[in-house]
């Protein structure tokens, strides 16, 4: 059970359990004690109440006869401390006195705590004799109640501020050590800064020797996190401008290369279809058709192949403008939907690499949405956002059918999640609450060497 209590408890907790068991101890003792104390100031009390009835029956017997030695003493004994005095004639019974007392005081101390101290109460009777004649006798009864009231009140006050002292104790033990523990509230921060991903958090303002080694071990370790992940960024990022640049190259071998010579080769067919018409050789004629009819194939899947390695537009238009042309493809495709397309009026100039990941992502969120939602209105928000206005936002939603549960990530949608990290942006892709499927881009508009440094954590 201590185990899944913080530190900090589990010290407080067995402080606490030290100091009840000293505070039991302590009240058993004081109970022992203030029982014996009781017990013998009973005894006291007893033995001088006994010695002031013998004195003052002898004193009676000598100055009248024995019948008023009874009435005698009820007008002249009074029931000292802790004793209760009672004459009982043998012919009339108790005797009233307004000396004796045959009540207790009004005892304050609670029933229990006279239950654990009360001695066992005792009796003595003093029998008056003359001459064989039994003419009554003094009862002599020990009556603690008072000296038990005033037993508790030491005891209460002692017990109260035993237990004041050990709440203070336990505040200031509490203060203390949330004091002394307060450094692995600031590591769990950073902790959790880590696995949030905030790689440059460092922690400062902690010395001693306890927590010396930790804070070093924490920053050495969020530092090598940091330059690993740097270095994990630059490769990324680097190979998805290699890809680029591969695919660029390519594309520009399709266009001036093969482009030209399949141009030539559709001149040649229509040159020999102009000379089997004028030849009347209708045979050649098709032949040299069907040769056009191909090369007219080759060229469409070359522009579709040239557009998917490289749009044409990325280079020659701004992003904004690249992003209209192709949702404005999208639209007349699909005129019956209903499109809200936000766009800002301009983006700041930008790398190629990140206008290349905003085209592929609206690209791939749309086609996908169009593909396998079955959506009647699609919606594509782009938002420049952030404290420097240094982050696009990105948001593709639509009204389809959603994610279902088993859907497993296609090739598209993995490529662009790793093209988004490798430029140091963020990809959430989940399902709409009331239908549909919400695609969210952040992306940095500045390069990660262009991040910010440390950012340090005081204690």
């Amino acid at each position: 059970m201590l185990d899944r209590l913080h530190l900090r408890w589990q010290v407080v907790l067995c402080v606490a359990l030290l100091q009840a068991v000293a505070l039991a101890l302590a009240a058993a003792v004081l109970v022992h004690n203030a029982r014996a104390a009781v017990t013998l100031e009973m005894a006291a009390a007893e033995q001088s109440a006994r010695a002031q009835v013998i004195a003052a029956v002898g004193a009676a017997m000598r100055s009248g006869p024995p019948d008023a030695v009874l009435p005698t003493l009820s007008e002249q004994l009074v029931s000292p401390r802790h004793v209760r005095l009672a004459l009982f004639d043998s012919r009339t019974g108790r005797l009233p006195s307004l000396g004796l007392a045959g009540e207790e005081p009004h005892e304050t101390a609670p029933a229990w705590f006279r239950t654990l101290v009360m001695p066992t109460v005792r009796e003595t009777r003093l029998s008056i004799v003359e001459n064989g004649v039994d003419h009554g006798f003094v009862s002599i009864t020990t009556a603690p109640g008072d000296e038990i009231a005033e037993v508790w009140q030491d005891a209460s006050a002692l017990i109260w501020t035993m237990g004041a002292g050990f709440a203070a104790t336990l505040a200031v033990l509490i203060a203390l050590i949330g004091r002394a523990l307060r450094p692995l509230d600031t590591l769990n921060a950073g902790l959790r800064a880590l696995r949030g991903g905030e790689l440059s958090t460092r922690i400062s303002g902690i010395r001693g020797p306890d927590f010396g080694p930790l804070v070093a071990g924490f920053n050495t370790l969020s530092e090598s996190l940091q330059k690993s992940e740097a270095e994990r960024a630059a490769m990324a990022r680097k190979i998805v401008a290699l890809g680029d640049a591969e695919r660029r190259a390519i594309a520009m071998e399709l266009h001036d290369e093969f482009g030209p010579c399949l141009f030539g080769l559709k001149v040649k067919a229509g040159a020999i279809t102009r000379a089997a018409v004028a030849a009347g050789d209708a045979q050649l004629r098709r032949d040299a058709e069907t040769v056009t009819s191909i090369v007219d194939q080759i060229q469409a899947a070359n522009t579709r192949l040239l557009t998917t390695l490289r749009p044409m537009t990325i280079g020659q238009l701004s992003l904004v403008e690249a992003l209209e042309d192709m949702l404005e493809g999208f639209r007349s495709t699909h005129p019956g939907l209903r499109w809200r397309i936000s766009l800002p009026a301009r983006v700041a100039d930008t790398e190629e690499i990140f206008d290349l990941t905003v085209y592929r992502c609206v690209q791939e969120g749309v086609t996908n949405a169009l593909r396998h939602g079955d959506p009647q209105a699609v919606r594509v928000c782009l938002t420049v956002s952030g404290t420097d206005r240094r982050e696009l936002d990105l948001v593709i939603e639509d009204d389809g059918r959603g994610i279902a549960p088993t859907a497993v990530e296609g090739r598209g949608l993995t490529a662009m999640r790793d093209r988004v990290g490798a430029v140091g942006g963020r990809l959430e892709l989940a399902s709409r609450p009331r239908g549909g499927t919400r695609l969210a881009v952040t992306l940095p508009m500045s390069s990660p060497a262009e991040a910010p440094g440390i950012l340090d954590t005081a204690s």
